[in-house]
């Protein structure tokens, strides 16, 4: 199942599930829709997507998605995000690398990224990714990369106790430290086509200290989150 969090991606969300289906026949693509605004579902519906509604937050519509993947008894999951960064067509070889782990996440960083990505942007990414290899004992580079594929395991443990506010080097911390085999496949990737991203600016600085508390709470702690 494919997965898809949404929220005020009107204009973009279409293409990414058309690419989706094109790229896996047959597999069921769901958008989860929380709180937009605009024409997010049915820029969904109209492309064949399923769409479902969470409250708001990316976090909170990734469990969203995880729970719903377990009660369609879906086997694995991909998660993609609706800003069009992620190709679709990479999907198959995220799938691939879930023979030898349990959770493979598509990164710029083990080759071309695919655009150019700020300095500052690159260097924070890179630092968050020390720290949670710290933490983790294992080597980490895309720690905010949204592309992942889970098996059933992971996702269904997931759907049962996972961080409500943020959710990306944290839970890569989480996942190695309950033994679950992760891995990274080099996806170059595409700038967003749109909208607003939460790692830019100010906000993203913000993003990233949060982010590497969390983080510490895994790796150091007992990995309980506020709200997770």
């Amino acid at each position: 199942m494919v997965i898809i969090p949404a929220r005020d991606e009107g204009p973009r969300v279409g293409a990414v599930v058309r690419a989706a289906r094109a790229a896996l026949p047959g597999v069921p693509v769901v958008v989860v829709e929380n709180a937009s605004a605009d024409d997010t579902v049915r820029a969904a519906t109209e492309a064949g997507a399923e769409v479902i509604h969470s409250a708001p937050g990316y976090a909170v519509a990734t469990r969203a998605g995880f729970v719903h993947a377990r009660e369609r008894g879906a086997d694995w999951v991909v998660t993609l995000d609706a800003d069009g960064q992620h190709p679709p067509e990479a999907v198959p070889r995220l799938l691939a690398a879930l023979a030898h782990a349990d959770l493979a996440i598509g990164s710029r960083f083990l080759g071309d990224a695919g655009y150019p990505i700020p300095l500052a942007r690159r260097a924070a990414i890179h630092a968050l990714g020390l720290w949670a290899s710290l933490l983790s004992r294992h080597r980490l580079r895309d720690v905010t990369s949204g592309m992942r594929a889970l098996r059933r395991p992971v996702f269904e443990s997931f759907a049962d106790d996972y961080p409500s506010d943020v959710a990306d080097a944290n839970v890569l911390v989480r996942a190695v430290r309950r033994g679950w085999r992760v891995t990274e496949v080099h996806v170059p990737m595409r700038p967003r086509s749109g909208g607003d991203s939460q790692h830019g600016g100010l906000d993203g600085a913000a993003f990233a200290l949060r982010m590497a508390v969390y983080a510490a709470r895994e790796g150091l702690g007992d990995g309980r989150h506020p709200g997770g």
